[in-house]
């Protein structure tokens, strides 16, 4: 027997053996199927259809109660109404704000399930229109509707997502290698990115790296490589398009940064300047494809990464030449192919022969140009800290958040699932963290993650996300765009940009962090030459692994020092190695702004390194730790006001360095870092030294020798013959 219910404002709600309790969320389904806001449209009005089950917010709906005694059901993620576009028969199913009239239910026990029927015309309730995924949801009147379409199945669902997190991250990624990441011959691949794409993609599990330290992205990406090299060799110059080069020594300089392998390193110098001396125009600029007819004319999709790959080079070599062709190319950039009034990356152009601009070109904007020139201007006013390209960066991050989205600010561009199109959204998401940290903006950050979670709503049930964000993922991952059925089954390109906006949103970050009650390595901002180990991390064990190279650091952002003044800082590190140390940087790593460094070498033993500051710190302020020696193992820093507060003064006569035939002879007052180039910057040697002097033998050459302690740095030049 069919029994209307109506509600006396209890708790639960009865329906034989079953009960609903108000404020629970539930999964409401129907043929296997569940009720979706159609694409996860935050909108209101918008549709609610059929979806097979892939377990995100859009899918969940919480059971609530009226003042009158009736029921709704509320989105989890839009946070609207299951209500209707009319009351008339055939009215659809959509979510709205509350409505008297249009979002007030209630439920009729039938079968093995409810029927949801309006409190405002009780004939009627929602029907199925069909087994087709995105089937949509009807009102009819109950007598003449088809009784198995009309009933619902309700099941609690206390595990669905909240909110954006690292969970929610990792699944994302979880998705997309599950479907792309496969073994070949040598190594492993991820399907169907081509030159460029695979570069990109390449990139964008640095990205992953970047943000959470975890070392399985490291063994990812050098499997993807091997596979590389397998397939182009290690002279890409065969390869016509310049950008294609540059895409992948991007990929190659940063994962120097982050694992310290020389062979990345020696990969990304070797075809830059391949790829550099065939492509270089006499205004600065460079030629995007070899074979191009006009010489003159350039491409920011050449210029803004080349400049990018080229900071990086200069960051990491300490050869400022780099920078030289960075600033050159920026020049040419900024003058042909940039609006500085509105942030505009235009796409391409010529020069005339006099080195004036041709009238004409293609202002098309698109997200992987204003995403490459955004982080050129960011990592040149990183080394220059000329306010010219920070201004720049801001304008061209503004111009892509306002112009390149829809009315929820979320990316409306490139809704392609294929081609080179679909995998230029990742490039911007990239970029636009490394300017929010850079200028320690929270509110890019929260787009970032406001664009991934939404990406996430429209996963498949595997997990997988196509690059058009504002649509559903089939379960099929075919799709029709014009006349042609897109297939990516084995097309991980488009997909990466879900993978890139989900880690660059970096949600494992603490924005603001205080000094005082210490900085955890699971909560570190930036990293070089270090791996985080979590399955160390118990608040004794490490956090790190031991540190790759020298040099290597982990950064902290936004850190309160408050209004006191803090002046020592002590440091929770094991060496593996001996004649190891760390400094203290505050803002950057550079002479001017070292704080400080432990006294000695540290043990072979966990320890709390104590580093006397030689100011008190107040404000807000990046830290650096960085680790003088590989093998460190690093788990968190805490700031007290109980330093010595040394003053920071050089006496003379610290150190020396002679030479005497290929003998070189150090005379140190105190522990101090000897480290020796030849004539190209090479890093040839590099040692923790006692006080005291000690002596090595140098082969013949041209060797630039480097000594630097707490107080005091010295560079000797030699040339052994």
């Amino acid at each position: 027997m069919k029994r209307l219910l109506y509600s006396l404002l209890l708790l639960s709600v009865f329906f034989g053996a079953s009960a609903l309790e108000i404020g629970k969320v539930y999964t409401i389904s129907h043929g296997g199927k569940t009720l979706f806001v159609k694409n996860a449209e935050p909108k209101s009005g918008s549709n609610v259809v059929m979806w097979t089950d892939t377990e995100v917010p859009a899918q969940r709906w919480r059971f609530v109660q009226h003042d009158d005694g009736t029921y709704g059901f509320v989105n989890i993620y839009t946070e609207n109404y299951l209500g209707l576009n009319g009351l008339n028969s055939g009215a659809l199913a959509n979510q709205r704000t509350y409505s008297v009239m249009l979002t007030r239910w209630n439920l009729e026990e039938a079968g093995d399930g409810y029927r949801i029927v309006s409190a405002q015309k009780p004939a009627f309730c929602l029907s199925v229109s069909s087994a087709d995924e995105g089937a949509s949801v009807a009102f009819v009147e109950k007598e003449s509707a088809d009784p198995a379409s009309t009933i619902f199945t309700f099941t609690e669902d206390s595990a669905v997502p909240a909110a954006y997190d690292a969970n929610v991250r990792d699944a994302i990624m979880d998705g997309f290698l599950g479907q792309y990441y496969h073994d070949a011959n040598t190594g492993h691949v991820l399907g169907g990115g081509g030159w460029w794409g695979d570069a990109e993609m390449f990139e964008t599990i640095l990205d992953a790296f970047a943000t959470t330290g975890d070392l399985r992205y490291k063994e990812i990406f050098h499997e993807l490589y091997v596979n590389f090299l397998q397939r182009n060799g290690q002279d890409w110059s065969g390869n016509d398009f310049n950008d294609d080069i540059t895409w992948m020594v991007l990929a190659c300089i940063r994962a120097y940064k982050y694992f310290g392998v020389a062979d990345y390193l020696a990969k990304a110098k070797d075809n830059y300047t391949r790829m550099y001396n065939r492509a270089h125009q006499r205004f600065g600029t460079l030629i995007w494809k070899q074979s191009q007819e006009n010489k003159l004319a350039t491409n920011s999709c050449i210029n803004c990464p080349a400049t990018v790959a080229a900071c990086y080079l200069g960051e990491l070599t300490g050869d400022e030449s780099w920078y030289t062709k960075a600033l050159s190319i920026y020049a040419g950039q900024r003058k042909l192919l940039f609006n500085e009034n509105t942030g505009e990356v235009w796409d391409c152009r010529a020069w005339n022969s006099d080195g004036t601009m041709e009238s004409g070109g293609n202002r098309w904007v698109s997200t992987y140009n204003q995403g490459t020139m955004l982080g050129a201007a960011v990592a040149l006013y990183q080394f220059t800290k000329n306010e010219m390209y920070i201004q720049d960066a801001k304008k061209i991050y503004e111009r892509s958040r306002d112009h390149l989205t829809n009315s929820n600010k979320i990316i409306s561009v490139c809704q392609t699932v294929n081609g080179d199109l679909c995998g230029f959204k990742g490039i911007l998401m990239r970029y636009v963290r490394a300017y929010a940290e850079s200028q320690h903006l929270e509110e890019p950050m929260l787009w970032l993650e406001k664009n991934a979670w939404h990406a996430y709503q429209n996963r498949t049930s595997k997990g997988v996300i196509w690059s058009a964000w504002l649509t559903k993922t089939d379960e099929s991952l075919k799709r029709m765009e014009g006349d042609s059925e897109k297939d990516v089954n084995n097309d991980a390109f488009g997909s990466s940009t879900a993978v890139s906006v989900a880690f660059n949103a970096h949600v494992n970050r603490q924005f603001n962090k205080n000094a005082g009650e210490g900085l955890e390595a699971k909560y570190f901002d930036e990293i070089q030459f270090t791996q985080l180990d979590d399955e160390l991390a118990d608040g004794t064990t490490p956090n790190t692994t031991p540190t790759a190279l020298t040099n290597g650091y982990i950064c902290f952002r936004n850190v309160d020092f408050g209004s006191e003044g803090l002046n020592q800082a002590i440091v929770r590190v094991n060496a593996t190695a001996s004649r190891s140390y760390v400094k203290v940087y505050a803002d950057s790593i550079a002479d001017e702004t070292l704080l400080g460094r432990s006294a000695g070498f540290l043990s072979k033993e966990w320890q709390d390194a104590k580093v006397d500051m030689n100011k008190a710190l107040t404000g807000v302020h990046d830290v650096y730790v960085q680790f003088s020696g590989a093998g460190i193992q690093f788990h968190n820093v805490i700031f007290t006001a109980e330093g010595a507060g040394v003053e920071n003064a050089v006496a003379a006569d610290k150190c020396r360095m002679s030479l005497s035939g290929c003998e070189l002879t150090v005379d140190c007052a105190e522990d101090s870092l000897l480290m020796i180039y030849n004539e190209a910057g090479v890093l040839e040697d590099s040692r923790s030294l006692a006080s005291g002097k000690t002596s090595l033998t140098l082969e013949p050459g041209v060797h630039i020798c480097r000594l630097s302690s707490a107080s005091h740095k010295s560079s000797l030049k030699t040339i052994v013959k």
